[in-house]
């Protein structure tokens, strides 16, 4: 087990729940502080750590094994996965925004948002849901790359990587396909299928083909400029981007940016894990688990929380109380979430793969 990339795994979902946590504080009115403001710089980006972490493991646990059988084996497992910890906070998703945010409730395709169909995000009811439209997305074609070799597959993923890469960059700089005037003119599953994001998937994957052995020198070396890497892309999204390199104007940028550093942080965080130097094992495992409960029941916490009131009474608090309250939240809704992890989402997720007749590993 990657012990390492489990404990990445939280990290990832910690920033998207700071970041979110962020723009909160703001809504009461008081001062971000500096952790927060960060937080809003670079927290989204946890969504690319994901996706190249999702990249890496497929092949990474798929690279000893070809055909059709277990092909459909990986598929079924993936769906058994992805459903078992999604449908939960779906069905709670209902009750919360019926109650909270009415208007989003009666937007909300509800039958497509169940079964993650990819559609526009004012439909969606679970607003970070749409990463998971992505991973089924890749989760399929993952599925058509294990029906052949393995050396194939590397060459084929290589192949799909400078493909994507090319028509991405050509795309933005210059046809200006994502540019605020034409991006809303192309349908949106033509936006969807050819998406940027897959370079991370496509990246994750190959880096997991071509990892091979390493120094804990290198390891420190790669992690220390990966983080660099993304605290160099958080400035970037400031001061240049005005702090909306999220928005799908620049997703092309994004996932240069991002996604970069975030190989370079996984590719060290391995090398590191192989000579040892190794996260905390128990409570990698325990929280990097939930950390699929810890991303989707955040924002209903959130909401929750906008619903009952606490802004207008936060802010007559000092701004560093009121950061203080949201730091405390979110090691509260962490509990949660591992505590979730243990009692109903491993539980859940043995019944779908006892139904989905998954074989063990």
């Amino acid at each position: 087990m990657l012990i390492n990339i489990q404990f990445l795994r939280f990290a990832a979902a910690l920033m998207v729940v700071f970041y979110h946590a962020s723009k909160h504080i703001r809504s009461t009115g008081v001062d971000q502080g500096m952790f927060y403001a960060a937080s809003e710089a670079v927290g989204f980006a946890g969504v690319d750590i994901f996706f190249v972490v999702s990249g890496f493991i497929m092949f990474y646990t798929t690279r000893a094994v070809t055909g059709p059988a277990p092909a459909m084996e990986f598929l079924k497992r993936r769906l058994a996965r992805i459903y078992s910890g999604y449908w939960p906070f779906f069905f709670v998703a209902m009750g919360v925004f019926w109650w909270a945010r009415t208007a989003h409730f009666q937007e909300s395709r509800l039958w497509t948002s169940f079964i993650l169909w990819p559609q526009p995000l004012n439909q969606v009811l679970i607003d970070v849901s749409w990463t998971l439209s992505y991973e089924l997305y890749f989760y399929l074609l993952f599925t058509l790359l294990v029906f052949i070799s393995v050396r194939p597959r590397r060459w084929l993923l290589v192949a799909l990587l400078t493909f994507f890469a090319v028509t991405g960059l050509y795309r933005h700089w210059v046809t200006g396909d994502y540019s605020p005037e034409l991006l809303y003119t192309h349908s949106f599953a033509y936006q969807f299928l050819s998406s940027p994001f897959l370079l991370e998937f496509f990246a994750g994957a190959l880096l997991a083909s071509t990892i091979k052995g390493g120094s804990a020198r290198s390891g420190w070396l790669a992690l220390i400029i990966g983080a660099a890497g993304f605290a160099l892309a958080g400035w970037t999204n400031l001061y240049i981007y005005q702090g909306n390199i999220e928005q799908g104007y620049y997703v092309v940028p994004r996932v240069l940016l991002f996604g970069i550093p975030s190989l370079l942080i996984i590719r060290g965080l391995v090398h590191l894990e192989r000579n040892g130097r190794v996260a905390p094992r128990r409570f990698s495992i325990a929280t990097g688990g939930a950390s699929y409960a810890l991303y989707l029941s955040h924002t209903l916490f959130f909401v929750t929380t906008m619903k009952l009131g606490i802004y207008g009474a936060l802010s007559d608090f000092p701004a560093w109380q009121v950061q203080l309250f949201y730091l405390l939240y979110t090691i509260l809704i962490v509990i949660f979430s591992v505590t979730h992890y243990r009692l109903a989402e491993q539980p859940l997720h043995h019944l779908f793969k006892k139904c989905l007749r998954v074989h063990r590993s």
